[in-house]
C-alpha cells in the first residue's frame, strides 16, 4: 500500500522544485525526502526524478502521478472538513420518512425549504405505511416520521399534530361536477373506489357512509390514495382522498370537490421517545407548520 506520508513528500517536491524546499515546507531533514522518495518510486516502479546533486528534474511519470495525488488530497481535505464541521455540530444525517402520498407532496417541500438553513445536512428521504415507520422511529433509525397515528405508541412521541379535509375525485363527466361540496346522501347507491380495510381512509369512509341508502357500491379497493388517481380518471368510480391526494389529482388537471365529513385526516410528526430533537428537526417542524397550511385551503379545486 502506497505511503500516505510518501506521497505528501511528492507533492511538496513537485511543489517547490527541490528536495531542500519539500524538507524545509515538512519540516523533515533532506535526507528523509530522499528516503520517502525512493521508497515511493520502489513501491510504484516509477522514474518520478531525474537527479543531479541535489537537484531533481520531475519526468513525466511525475506530472502523471501529480494528478492523482492532487486529486486524491483534495479529497482527504474535504473528509477533515467535514470531520471538523461534525466535531463541532455543524452537520447532521437525518432519515425522514412518511406514508406513501406525504412522501410525494409535504415531505419534500418541507426539506427542500429547509436546504438553506442547513447546507451541510444531509437527509435521506423514505416512503412506507405508517405501521413500518413507527418502529424505525421508536428504533432511532428514522429521526423522524410523518404518520396516522390513532393512538400513541410506547418509544416514539408526537411532536406535532394537525389534521386536513377529505375530498372527492369525480369522473370528468359526472353530474356531480356541477356542485361545490359533496355529501354523503350524494353518494347513495353510485359507484365509488373504496380502502382496504384496515387503512385509516378505509375506516374513515365506512364511518362516514354508514348511514346512506341505498348505499354506495365499492368493486374496487386500493391500498394507496395515490392508486386512485388512474381509476378515476378511467371513470371507475368516485374516490374520496385525503387533501394530499386531492392535491395531486387536481395538479393533473382533474375535478376535486370538498366532501363533506367531520371526520379529517389527521396527521402525525413522530420522534424517538429518547435523545434531543436538535436543530434540523425542530426547524422542520416549524417548516411544516407553514407549509401544511396549504393543504387546508380549498383554493386549489377551483376549475379553470
Amino acid at each position: 500500500m502506497l505511503s500516505q506520508r510518501s506521497l505528501e513528500v511528492f507533492k511538496e517536491t513537485m511543489l517547490y522544485g527541490s528536495l531542500i524546499g519539500a524538507a524545509q515546507r515538512l519540516r523533515i531533514s533532506q535526507p528523509a525526502v530522499s528516503r520517502h522518495i525512493r521508497e515511493l518510486e520502489a513501491q510504484t516502479g516509477l522514474t518520478l526524478f531525474h537527479r543531479s546533486g541535489n537537484s531533481v528534474t520531475p519526468t513525466e511519470q511525475a506530472f502523471g502521478l501529480l494528478a492523482e495525488v492532487d486529486r486524491a488530497f483534495v479529497g482527504l481535505k474535504e473528509i477533515e472538513a467535514q470531520v471538523a464541521r461534525i466535531a463541532n455540530g455543524e452537520i447532521d444525517a437525518v432519515t425522514a420518512a412518511a406514508m406513501p402520498v406525504i412522501a410525494t407532496t409535504l415531505l419534500p417541500s418541507v426539506v427542500a425549504s429547509l436546504t438553506g438553513q442547513f447546507p451541510s445536512t444531509s437527509v435521506e428521504l423514505q416512503s412506507a405505511h405508517s405501521n413500518h415507520i413507527i418502529p424505525r422511529v421508536r428504533g432511532g433509525t428514522y429521526a423522524l416520521g410523518l404518520v396516522s397515528l390513532r393512538q400513541g405508541v410506547a418509544g416514539a412521541r408526537a411532536i406535532w399534530r394537525s389534521s386536513f379535509p377529505y375530498y372527492c375525485l369525480l369522473p370528468r363527466e359526472d353530474p356531480l361536477v356541477e356542485k361545490d361540496c359533496i355529501t354523503p346522501e350524494d353518494l347513495a347507491g353510485r359507484h365509488l373506489i373504496g380502502y382496504a380495510d384496515t387503512s385509516v381512509s378505509g375506516l374513515m369512509l365506512d364511518r362516514a357512509l354508514s348511514g346512506v341508502t341505498p348505499p354506495p357500491v365499492v368493486r374496487l379497493r386500493v391500498h394507496l390514495s395515490k392508486s386512485t388517481w388512474s381509476l378515476v380518471e378511467h371513470g371507475c368510480g368516485i374516490a374520496i382522498v385525503d387533501s394530499f391526494a386531492a392535491h395531486v389529482h387536481r395538479s393533473r388537471n382533474g375535478i376535486v370537490r370538498r366532501f363533506a365529513t367531520d371526520t379529517r385526516f389527521e396527521l402525525t410528526l413522530v420522534v424517538p421517545e429518547v435523545g434531543q430533537l436538535g436543530p434540523y428537526v425542530e426547524s422542520f417542524v416549524e417548516a411544516l407548520e407553514q407549509i401544511s397550511q396549504t393543504y387546508k385551503s380549498d383554493e386549489f379545486i377551483r376549475d379553470p
